[in-house]
């Protein structure tokens, strides 16, 4: 009995072209499911991408209004990462290294 529904199943035109319809609309149709995939990742990780170009941007912006405001924050700054001085002072710099041996 059961061997006869799926044999009736298996002669089913309807059946058959339900297949293909759906091999066709997930693999080769050009909105395929395959292609949505794609699409939801990419949009998945160019979010990601915007959210933290926001932070930076946002945290860019802090620090220039600190610069702009803040003169010994902008002295520090200076001092620090430009090695800048003022005219009276020596400046002694000194690098340090890792040697793993």
């Amino acid at each position: 009995m059961v061997k006869q529904k799926k044999h009736k199943i298996l002669r089913n035109k309807y059946f058959w072209i339900s297949i293909f319809f759906l091999i066709w609309i997930s693999f080769f149709d050009s909105n395929s499911l395959m292609l949505h995939y794609k699409f939801k990742k990419n949009i998945h990780e160019m979010t990601k991408k915007r959210n933290f170009l926001k932070k930076k941007i946002l945290l860019e912006a802090i620090q220039l209004k600190k610069l702009t405001t803040d003169t010994k924050y902008l002295e520090k700054l200076a001092r620090e990462k430009f090695y800048m001085k003022k005219k009276d002072e020596d400046l002694f710099v000194i690098f340090r290294t890792n040697h793993d041996s």
